[in-house]
């Protein structure tokens, strides 16, 4: 299972909203959508896992990757419904995967750095070339990076991985 909806009214906005500023509005739709689906993607797959048999190689039953995002892990400015959602997906995947562990259910965070998507099309071309430079490996990621990654999490080479909120984002959060 893959959790990987998100919606960033921030991107849109025409200057940085300070947490005063944000509409309550968004910050609920926001949550729903960035959290509460990710919830409900883990209790639903999660339930359904737990009663498939255990597969033949180790006994695992299951992978559940959900993406957050850097702002999950490090604060940015203007972004208190963004982040504040992709850091409850950050611990929220923690306690999924304590709770799934003894059926050995995988369960895994990808925390995305800026990606070429969707989600940074609204971006200024000043704060583009920006946010560009400040990660070491310079530009912005790739979808193609993130699957890789993703890939990799619901395979047997991560067979003893579970709880993890892994950062695919060129170095930015290693600054």
């Amino acid at each position: 299972m893959c959790n990987n909806a998100g919606i960033a009214f921030e991107t849109k906005a025409p200057r940085p909203l300070g947490i005063w500023e944000t509409p309550d509005e968004q910050f609920d739709a926001t949550l729903r959508v960035n959290l509460r689906g990710v919830f409900l993607g883990c209790k639903y797959a999660g339930a359904q896992m737990i009663k498939q048999e255990p597969r033949a190689s180790g006994g695992d039953r299951g992978w559940i990757i959900n993406t957050a995002s850097i702002l999950g892990m490090v604060g940015w400015y203007g972004t208190s419904s963004y982040s504040s959602a992709k850091g409850g997906v950050v611990n929220l995947t923690r306690t999924a995967a304590l709770d799934f562990a003894k059926y050995r259910i995988h369960c895994n965070t990808i925390c995305p750095g800026y990606t070429h998507s969707a989600m940074i099309e609204g971006l200024d071309k000043d704060l583009f070339q920006k946010v560009s430079a400040m990660h070491p490996l310079k530009g912005f990621g790739t979808p193609e990076d993130i699957a890789s990654v993703a890939v990799f999490l619901a395979s047997d080479d991560a067979s003893w991985v579970t709880g993890v909120s892994l950062a695919v984002d060129g170095g930015y959060t290693a600054q």
